[in-house]
């Protein structure tokens, strides 16, 4: 039987409060996994990208500072019709131009000091190794079948949205357009021939998970909540002829899976699954509340009908905003942090992100 004393050790930190030092005795664990989410490359990073970054790493400091071996994993998502779209507009292949996006954040994590412990590709041969393990693990369990997705989907999101999700507004033009409420951006109807995950079938097991308090901060578990009471099988797959850029379903080449179920993976990936001596779960996953649905709704279910363990605490933030609207590297409204780190140095602009930002409300300061 283990016992606290083989489970943790006793550490003393000094903390400095003004002119004086005050110990600090805890017992630490000696291992925690936190994680950023992995940043889409269809642009190059912006301010709120480093935000959720420095939030992570600022975890991943703490628990190193109390004498825990600390796992700390980031990473590029890279595949989707978003990638696949945007390598054709700059006249790319996908793999140059997710190579040279790719090549940024890591560049943007070096001079900002964000001390990672694995950064992880998508397009990385273990992660797709891993993504058809995990597929052919949810199709052994009988979660996974074939069916027809109708329905709005968002490109710019990578979102399949209900009706009551999507709103019409005028665009800059007075033409009438559909668009996700949350995000703003527009949406298409979709009618596929698709593999559909049994989402519905988890909302016991969501609200089990829920009721231990795992998301924070708590104001965002009301939202939460309201998703699973209104949870519908989802679409995993896209037909191929429509999206190539993606990793096939095994054993059929005419689907491609899902970007969400490949990218939310890559915690898998890090992890060392499915190898018996595997890291999980996550002590921490951090991402911004853009894609808590994801995180909250998606993962967690994935992982259950997988028959692993859930993610201990899901840490979500708010934004850095801009004119009082959300950035976004489509609308162009980006604050570029490189020419920041180069006004303000990488401490300063760490600080002030830290110090600015809560999250638990939008930000408009920059």
């Amino acid at each position: 039987m283990l016992t606290k004393s083989m489970l943790f050790r006793k550490k003393i930190v000094l903390i400095r409060c003004g002119r004086v030092f005050k110990q600090i005795r805890f017992y630490t664990c000696n291992n925690y996994f936190v994680t950023t989410p992995i940043f889409y490359v269809n642009a190059e990073p912006h301010i709120g990208h480093l935000y959720t970054a420095v939030l992570a790493d600022s975890v991943a400091r703490w628990h190193e500072l109390k004498g825990g071996n600390v796992i700390f994993t980031t990473g590029t998502d890279e595949h989707g019709l978003k990638i696949q779209q945007a390598a054709e507009k700059f006249g790319l292949s996908p793999e140059q131009h997710c190579t040279n996006i790719s090549k940024k954040f890591r560049d943007l994590f070096s001079i900002t000091d964000i001390k990672y412990t694995d950064f992880i590709r998508t397009t990385e041969n273990r992660h797709k190794e891993v993504v058809s393990h995990f597929w052919q693990s949810l199709i052994k369990n009988d979660h996974i079948y074939k069916g027809v997705y109708e329905g709005w989907y968002s490109v710019a999101d990578e979102a399949y949205l209900s009706e009551n999700e999507v709103i019409e507004i005028d665009d800059k033009d007075g033409n009438k357009v559909k668009v996700a409420y949350d995000s703003k951006h527009p949406v298409v109807w979709t009618k596929e021939d698709n593999y559909m995950f049994k989402l519905s079938k988890f909302k016991d097991g969501l609200t089990e998970w829920l009721d231990q308090g795992v998301i924070h901060p708590q104001k965002f578990e009301v939202m939460v909540r309201q998703w699973v009471d209104d949870l519908e099988d989802l679409s995993v797959s896209r037909q191929r002829n429509r999206l190539t850029w993606g990793i096939p379903v095994p054993g059929d080449n005419t689907q491609t899976i899902y970007v969400w179920l490949d990218a939310l993976v890559n915690y898998l990936t890090v992890s060392g699954y499915p190898n018996e001596s595997h890291d999980w779960p996550p002590d921490c996953h951090v991402v911004g509340k853009d894609i808590l649905r994801f995180h909250a709704i998606y993962w967690p279910a994935f992982l259950l009908a997988a028959g692993l363990p859930l993610p201990k605490r899901i840490q979500s933030h708010s934004h850095f905003l801009v004119d009082n609207t959300k950035m976004s590297k489509s609308r162009g409204n980006v604050i570029d942090p490189f020419e920041r780190v180069d006004s303000y140095t990488a401490d300063g602009l760490r600080y002030f992100l830290l110090k600015t930002g809560v999250p638990h409300a939008d930000c408009s300061k920059y």
